[in-house]
């Protein structure tokens, strides 16, 4: 998926809300916005908008020498997280389909996004209320299939908290076929993100081997990629994509792919033909897919 202006506001306005979370001090928010302005205004757009959102923090990041703004709320997004934990399982476990059922904790779990949604309100009753909505897209049918033929399954995580309900769906995962899971997070701190320290917190190694993708944008960007992990990606049987920022930046890849996110801008929603706040189980369809794994 390409950049369009139509994405500058929302650059612009995760800039302003980072410089506010950082200072109080307006010659500095200006200096802040002056510097993104400037270096959004040489941008190509046949970027995604998770590398022009690398572009934008990095920059913060020059100005402030501050590289994790977001971390006490990632430490915090990660707690609530972990306090639900056990009652979903149980809820899971007690389930006539908990793969299904797993699975929508699991898109329900991308509501926690600070980058888009700074007035995030109470973790448990955002998540139960989305439980309670609607797959606007739901391919589940066909990843139940494909899981069947999968030995080999890379899973790229997207935001802190919200892992923890991606291990629910992944411990499901491996009740049911018990393939090989290559759980993926982000090189470096970048926005509300996970990175490995998340990943621990979590206990994600207790049920998926656990790397971070060698670059710290809020996507998954191949080119900039560790080696390791683009060969993973060529490689596995399946790729579980979490969130619009890993959509954002595989949504043009030729691979057998599910997209698993929640819609939350008009750009994005527009391409998907659903409305803001909707939730997908999207299938990617793939072209010689490899069967061999590493």
């Amino acid at each position: 998926m390409k950049t369009c202006l139509d994405c500058f506001p929302c650059f612009l306005n995760q800039t302003l809300n980072v410089a506010k979370i950082i200072t109080d001090d307006k010659k500095i928010h200006h200096e802040i916005m002056t510097g993104v302005m400037g270096k959004l205004l040489n941008i190509s757009f046949d970027m995604s908008p998770p590398e022009v959102s690398q572009i934008v923090y990095s920059t913060i990041s020059e100005i402030t020498k501050i590289k994790d703004p977001y971390f006490k709320e990632k430490k915090e997004q990660n707690r609530r997280a972990m306090e639900l934990y056990q009652e979903l399982k149980e809820k899971i476990n007690n389930s006539e389909a908990p793969l299904f059922l797993a699975a929508r904790v699991a898109i329900a779990g991308n509501i926690i996004d600070l980058g888009i949604n700074r007035k995030m309100g109470d973790v448990k009753t955002e998540i139960f209320s989305a439980l309670d909505s609607p797959i606007t897209i739901n391919d589940f049918s066909k990843f139940e299939e494909n899981l069947q033929q999968s030995k080999q399954i890379l899973y790229l995580g997207d935001n802190a908290g919200e892992i923890v309900f991606d291990k629910l769906f992944i411990e499901e995962i491996k009740k049911k076929k018990n393939p090989r899971v290559i759980f993926v997070v982000r090189g470096g701190p970048i926005i509300n993100d996970a990175t490995m320290d998340d990943a621990k917190f979590a206990g994600m190694e207790e049920v998926a081997e656990v790397m971070g993708n060698g670059f710290n944008a809020p996507g998954t960007i191949l080119s900039k990629t560790s080696s390791i992990i683009s060969d993973l990606f060529t490689k596995s049987d399946m790729v579980i994509s979490k969130g619009q920022g890993n959509y954002e930046s595989l949504s043009e890849e030729q691979k057998n792919i599910f997209f698993l996110l929640k819609a939350k801008c008009q750009i994005v929603a527009k391409e998907l033909d659903v409305n803001v706040g909707d939730a997908i189980f999207k299938h990617q369809h793939q072209e010689g897919r490899s069967q061999d794994s590493i």
